[in-house]
């Protein structure tokens, strides 16, 4: 078995290189985020270099929340990498240290990782999201409909007589509040009675309040309310279902939302694949380094370095894309929601110690 001091001298510097190149990604988002924000908000009234600053320190830790497998996977490569550059691996194969054995503390390092984004860094993420979604909804100019952002979300709703489609820009306070917000009216028959846009709307039991909004009808000009009224008889539950961005939603928040909305007979979907996809995250961890050590244990036998890194990295992104094809499929209820978030960590878990034992015990 490998000894205490290498086990903490390999986990160590598996830990440090992850840790580097994960401040390094960080900054390089910071960086692509600010001279986003600061485009779309320096037309706005309320363009304030310092605000936009705050926003995007705010916004960071979300983002690069969900590039944290491809993070592990780059920091991986580049430990087994370096210690194949030392000659590390070569003498601790010679010292009878199976591959198995020093891969143990990456393996570990990678899974307390998963862990500790799961239940620490994701709650400080959402909660920094929720500041970073109402000031956003203050300062930065609307995303076109056609953009990457995804468009509006909108929402239809039934009451005295009348129906309405609520759509929003952005969203914020668990969806309770909306911004960018344009509401279309319809009376019996499906015959059209106004369009709303408002700058902001909050929900109340019974009503929307929507404010600095312009009504426009099909018989009259359009006329200014700092405060309009739309009547709702949505639950609580109905609107969050509907408006509210699961990146602003806690680890330790979704457990109470799927029981209220499994209670109040609402569709839980969403909530159970999200919750499901952050408890998969060590699983996740430990599938990247699975594949980068496949990497190293190649080059310590070949010099095609460059190829096996790219091979690396494209297992890498077949996941990110196979994860994102079965969130599709869980949330839309085509399949379960744990078999959607943990299948695809599994299967290359599997697949990566498969490879794994033919390369070292052939």
């Amino acid at each position: 078995m490998i000894g205490t001091t290498l086990a903490l001298y390999f986990a160590r510097q598996f830990a440090v290189l992850v840790i580097g190149i994960f401040v390094f990604f960080f900054l390089l988002i910071f960086a692509i985020t600010y001279l986003e924000f600061f485009t779309r908000s320096i037309g706005s009234d309320e363009f304030d270099p310092l605000q936009v600053f705050v926003l995007t320190l705010f916004r960071v830790p979300s983002i690069a929340e969900e590039v944290l497998p491809f993070i592990t996977l780059f920091g991986s490569i580049a430990a087994f990498v370096l210690a194949n550059r030392r000659l590390e691996v070569v003498i601790a194969r010679a010292a009878g240290v199976s591959a198995w054995q020093f891969l143990f503390p990456a393996c570990l390092v990678g899974l307390i990782f998963g862990v500790a984004t799961t239940t620490l860094y994701n709650p400080a993420s959402t909660f920094l999201r929720k500041w970073s979604d109402e000031i956003a909804s203050e300062i930065l100019s609307p995303v076109p409909a056609d953009s990457d952002k995804g468009g509006p979300v909108w929402l239809r709703q039934a009451t005295e007589g009348r129906e309405s489609i609520i759509g929003a820009l952005q969203t914020f306070n668990g969806g309770l509040s909306l911004s960018q917000v344009t509401v279309f009216v319809f009376g019996k028959g499906g015959a059209f009675l106004q369009r709303i846009d408002a700058e902001e709307a909050h929900y109340a039991p019974g009503a929307w309040t929507l404010n600095n909004a312009i009504v426009t009808s099909a018989d009259r000009r359009p006329k200014r309310s700092a405060s309009y009224m739309l009547p709702t008889n949505l639950t609580r539950g109905q609107v969050r279902e509907a408006f509210d961005n699961l990146e602003s939603t806690s680890f330790w928040e979704l457990p109470g939302l799927i029981e209220s909305a499994q209670l109040a007979g609402l569709p839980s979907a969403r909530y159970e694949l999200r919750y499901n996809t952050l408890l998969s995250r060590p699983v996740v961890l430990l599938a990247m380094v699975l594949i980068a050590a496949i990497v190293s244990l190649r080059f310590s036998r070949s010099n095609e370095l460059g190829n096996m890194i790219l091979a690396g990295v494209g297992v890498g992104f077949m996941l990110y894309v196979v994860s994102k094809i079965a969130w599709d499929l869980g949330s839309g209820g085509i399949v379960p929601p744990p078999l959607a978030a943990w299948l695809p960590a599994i299967v290359t878990i599997l697949m990566g110690a498969t490879v794994l034992l033919h390369l070292e015990d052939g």
